[in-house]
């Protein structure tokens, strides 16, 4: 190692040294290395830098740089530079004054709110944008009133800037106004509105607005573009009334809509959709075949249980057959227990890991489903292991306290593991 000049320890030392030289670049007479010392330092998420950057935010005579700086800040998320950004929406440039606001929006800087209300009013609309976005992160509900009327705006770039504020803010008074402005869009649709259909249609969702409904219903059937957030929407805020549409959308040649319809028909226990999701399970695409699992799983739909067997066993997708085995977990039928056991021996470490869950959720408390549990928590693979040790540790809660309720539910397994990651990326 030390012939290669690589090692642990002179590891640190690079990473040292390279930081040590920007910060010295900051003093260059050079505005374009001072602004992009600045810019890496942010990068790196620096913390000791903090100091030097907030006095080259101060003192730098070029807004791009000042800018720079600002940014980093927000990136770095130091709460010692919120005073400093603070001043910097009172800077002459209105790229600093902009850079400052998303910075305290990163910072989530409530002390801010005052200033930000401030810049609200700010000559530049890139800048009122900004304070729009950062105002929405600051998670003070109140703040919502305050953006109520900025909906007014007839520029479809701030629309769409203050309807995601309200929707961070969850600011349940924006609702019928939302409704309202999403009817007027879909009685005279124009491609330039998407962008706005797409952010109201979100935001709906998201507040579970039970009275947005027909109007979702209304885009899901006919608006270009944002089709499948209606669909995901209309699962969010629990519109029953959506299952024929969305069953309907199954046909559809979109995947988008196809798995967003699954999904929500899923959450909406649309039992009259089973025997339509039944077939995608023999779909060419694996993304629908993993998304059918699931809504299966959901739906309850023990007739099912051969075909995701069957899948488990034979599907040429690492991703759809550890998927199957969560929707027959959702199932919470323990007599298939006999053909999950010799899982434990598979080569695919994501089915190992869905089966942990599995086994614990399905829990029949014999000595051959703690015996596979023992073992997968000496799984090679570090994801497997703490998998198996979560649900052995939650089975043997639940033996010694019967009456605390189901603790091994897939949606409690850890958000972190690389499956839930990966099908995230669909």
């Amino acid at each position: 190692e030390r012939e290669a000049g690589v090692s642990e320890n002179e590891e640190p030392q690079a990473l040292s040294s390279s930081v040590t030289r920007c910060i010295e670049s900051l003093h260059s007479p050079n505005p374009r290395q001072r602004s992009q010392a600045a810019s890496e330092l942010g990068e790196l998420r620096v913390k000791e830098a903090v100091p030097q950057l907030i006095d080259v935010l101060k003192e730098d005579v070029n807004t791009y740089v000042r800018s720079a700086a600002a940014e980093s800040l927000g990136h770095i998320g130091d709460q010692t530079a919120t005073f400093p950004l603070v001043d910097a929406l009172r800077d002459s440039s209105s790229f600093v004054r902009r850079a400052a606001a998303i910075a305290l929006g990163q910072l989530q800087a409530k002390e801010a709110q005052v200033a930000l209300i401030h810049a609200l009013d700010d000559p530049n609309l890139y800048v009122r944008r900004a304070a729009i976005n950062a105002i929405g992160k600051l998670g003070i509900h109140d703040l919502g009133r305050v953006l109520l009327a900025k909906l007014e705006s007839r520029d479809p770039r701030m629309r769409r800037t203050v309807i995601t504020a309200l929707r961070r803010l969850k600011t349940r008074e924006a609702i019928s106004p939302m409704v309202a402005m999403l009817e007027e869009y879909v009685t005279e649709p124009h491609p330039r509105d998407l962008p706005v259909v797409k952010a109201l249609v979100i935001a709906l969702g998201d507040l579970k607005a039970k009275e947005a409904a027909p109007v979702l219903l209304a885009v899901l059937q006919g608006y270009v573009g944002s089709r499948s957030l209606a669909a995901a929407a209309l699962g969010q805020i629990g519109a029953s009334s959506a299952c024929p549409a969305l069953t309907e959308a199954l046909k559809d040649p979109s995947t988008s809509l196809r798995m967003a319809a699954l999904k929500s028909i899923g959450h909406l226990t649309c039992k009259q959709s089973v025997a339509t999701i039944r077939e995608f399970l023999s779909s060419a695409d694996p993304r629908l075949r993993r998304s059918a699992a699931t809504t299966l799983g959901h739906l309850n739909d023990r007739a099912s249980l051969p075909l995701l067997l069957e899948i488990i066993k034979n599907d040429p997708s690492p991703l759809v057959r550890p998927v199957a085995i969560d929707a027959i977990a959702l199932m919470g039928d323990s007599s298939v227990l006999e053909s999950l056991l010799p899982l434990v021996d598979d080569t695919n470490a994501y089915v190992r890991a869905s089966l942990a869950y599995a086994l614990c959720t399905l829990d029949d408390g014999s000595a051959e489903t703690r015996k596979a549990l023992q073992r997968l928590t000496r799984d090679a693979v570090a994801h497997v292991a703490t998998a198996a040790q979560e649900s052995l540790k939650n089975a043997e809660n639940r033996e010694r306290e019967p009456e605390s309720g189901p603790a091994c539910t897939i949606e409690n397994r850890r958000e972190s593991s690389w499956l839930r990651r990966l099908l995230r990326r669909d």
